[in-house]
């Protein structure tokens, strides 16, 4: 009987959320790192950033931008607070002489295999063409859990929607049986 109380609350703690989301930066911060430890949306938000800001800075290393110039770029495009401070940190690494690959050692939201590149790259003279490939490799593995995350809820889907068309079926029959037992 006290529904609209149980939706109102449900509805305050949303707008709580988003309010606290777009405006509390360690709230932001603790929201994503939790979310990208998630078993399965962990590695989808993961594929998808690093594919986004290694083709970005494969693009922007093609164009000459300085590597300084472009980690700064990547920092301001992303709204992942994690991948940001590691952005950060990277810029402050190249300040002091470091290495890309060395601000980027140890991260547990960069992939082993991004790092491993990046490694192969900077040694090679050639981290541009990596990031590309980086970057297409991160895009593959991201469509690839897409495509097997719809492949898992479609079933799902179905029976669900299966129940709610077997419950309003017996919703309709069973007072149908109840009138005819009346009438004989």
């Amino acid at each position: 009987s006290y529904w609209w109380a149980l939706a109102i609350g449900i509805l305050t703690v949303l707008i709580i959320y988003r309010w606290l989301f777009k405006n509390v930066r360690a709230f932001r911060k603790t929201m994503q790192t939790f979310y990208m430890k998630l078993p399965v949306i962990g590695n989808v938000i993961i594929y998808n950033e690093v594919a986004n800001l290694t083709r970005t800075f494969a693009s922007l290393l093609s164009h000459s931008v300085f590597i300084t110039d472009s980690m700064e770029i990547l920092s301001k495009i992303t709204t992942n607070e994690v991948f940001i401070e590691i952005m950060n940190e990277t810029l402050s690494n190249l300040s002091k002489g470091d290495t890309i690959s060395t601000a980027f050692k140890g991260k547990w939201a960069i992939p082993v295999v991004a790092y491993e590149m990046i490694v192969t790259g900077e040694t090679t003279g050639q981290l541009g063409q990596m990031m590309e490939k980086v970057a297409g490799h991160f895009q593959m593995l991201h469509k690839s859990i897409i495509g097997q995350m719809k492949s898992l809820i479609e079933p799902i889907l179905i029976c669900f929607l299966a129940g709610v068309v077997g419950v309003i079926l017996i919703s309709i029959i069973q007072p149908m049986f109840s009138i005819y037992s009346q009438v004989k």
